[in-house]
């Protein structure tokens, strides 16, 4: 019994020692272990699927839908352009819920976009894709319009690996006009030309050094999300893609890679916008058009030349893991700045960023006791200006509200809080509530829309 129990012991001491060099010296079974601990991480962040996408908390007692407010000050005439999500506002769209709709400051639907999630995507569009690639767990996270109405939309996936997942663009009355499944995320963006913009990514599990650095990469799961950004025709062709690992070494910016909390995310591009000709009348070097990246992981902006992706400028100091870049009419940079804000109770605001020194100034929110004081998205969360600056639209996604701010006092003039009728989803999964069931819902985004241009779509799509 006793050479039984002495060989147990040794067994499990040598276990220990070879669990001990594998972790240290990446031998066998280095890499089967940091699969485990990845697939227990991933199991750890399932979500709930017995609600519909952008939930963030079911309000029973709610009285109404998509309340608003004003604060005093006249907000603006244009319209706003809401992101939705399927299952969103079915209200307004029965069938399959919203997945944008244009709304003036009233509260009023004035138009939407509605399609089957079910008949977006194939098995095989899925089938390099773990999880549960379903239509409930499709995730409608970025939309935007183009010149003759037409929705460009980026999907996202709950409870799917890769979360990130593709693209479409609908006609002004929701017909489907192309999709593509190519592990696009985040917001799109549209140029006056029609080209779209979108973020793009890969998942990488040959790379060991940072950025063709010799120092080792410090990514325990083995699986890197490498992340780009990408050019597509107005009918969806691919004419360019710009990844950050090669842009960053081709640039000789290695500095990005390495100032990064998580190895396994080293970029994570999650907006884009275009120089106007006032951004590039003090950044030398650029040009029109060329491309303002916003990459999470180093709390950096950079600016990508459009031709070859070249880095031309960087800014980086005072936001924190921020979303949303917008270039303003004067051509400084803004961001929603997720958790940089010190300045503010809860840590995110709305930064202006000097596009050339990189000093920031809080944009909103100034006044703590005030609406929107308690401006609180520790991820996500999007921004859209007015065409002259003076107002900007502030898409809180994860406490699902937008605020509508006066730029030069940073007030707020108006408020929208996202609540949607849930009874719908419940019927379509055999449930009964007792009674009428409200949730407050996500805010991915919100833009503003001329009511000349509104009025130029509708008349351009009689029916």
């Amino acid at each position: 019994m006793l050479s039984k129990v002495t060989s147990i012991i040794g067994i499990c001491f040598l276990c220990f020692v070879w669990g001990v060099a594998a972790a240290s010296w990446n031998v066998f079974p280095h890499q089967q272990i940091n699969r485990v601990q990845a697939g227990i991480d991933a199991l750890q962040k399932m979500e709930d699927s017995t609600l519909p996408q952008h939930v963030i908390a079911v309000l029973p007692e709610a009285a109404q839908i998509d309340p608003v407010q004003s604060f005093g000050l006249p907000s603006s005439d244009e319209l706003i352009l809401m992101t939705g999500g399927f299952f969103y506002r079915q209200d307004k769209c029965p069938a399959f819920g919203c997945m944008a709709f244009v709304m003036n400051h009233d509260g009023a639907v004035l138009h939407s976009w509605e399609f089957d999630p079910s008949a977006l995507f194939t098995p095989d569009d899925f089938k390099g894709f773990t999880g549960y690639p379903d239509a409930r767990n499709l995730n409608v996270q970025g939309v935007t319009l183009d010149q003759d109405g037409n929705l460009i939309v980026i999907f996202q996936g709950r409870n799917v690996f890769p979360y990130q997942i593709g693209i479409a663009k609908f006609s002004w009355d929701s017909k489907l006009l192309w999709i593509k499944i190519d592990n696009s995320h985040h917001w799109p963006t549209v140029g006056k030309d029609g080209r779209i913009y979108a973020p793009i990514a890969r998942i990488d599990d040959s790379q060991t050094l940072v950025a063709g650095t010799q120092e080792p990469l410090k990514c325990k799961n083995g699986a890197v999300f490498q992340d780009g950004v990408q050019i597509l025709s107005p009918d969806g062709e691919l004419l360019k893609e710009f990844w950050m690992e090669n842009v960053v070494e081709a640039s000789d910016m290695q500095g990005l890679a390495f100032s990064v909390r998580n190895d396994c995310d080293p970029y994570h591009v999650n907006g884009i916008d275009l120089l106007n000709a006032a951004a590039v009348a003090r950044i030398p070097g650029t040009r029109v058009g060329d491309l303002l990246v916003s990459l999470r992981a180093s709390s950096a902006l950079v600016v990508l030349d459009q031709d070859d992706g070249r880095i031309k400028h960087i800014v980086k100091g005072p936001m924190v893991a921020q979303h949303s870049p917008r270039v303003l009419p004067d051509g400084d940079f803004a961001v929603f700045d997720n958790l940089g804000g010190i300045d503010t109770e809860k840590g995110t605001r709305v930064i202006r960023v000097n596009s050339v020194t990189g000093l920031g100034q809080t944009i909103f929110p100034r006044d703590p006791a005030a609406p929107g004081g308690d401006l609180d998205s520790n991820a996500q969360g999007a921004i859209n200006f007015s065409a002259d600056g003076s107002r900007v639209l502030v898409a809180e996604t994860l406490g699902g509200r937008v605020f509508e701010v006066d730029t030069a006092s940073g007030k707020t003039v108006w408020q929208y809080e996202a609540v949607s009728d849930l009874a719908p989803f419940y019927t379509l999964i055999g449930e009964k509530p007792a009674a009428p069931t409200l949730g407050r819902m996500q805010t991915q985004g919100a833009a503003f829309l001329a009511r000349a241009d509104f009025d130029r779509l509708l008349a351009a799509h009689p029916d």
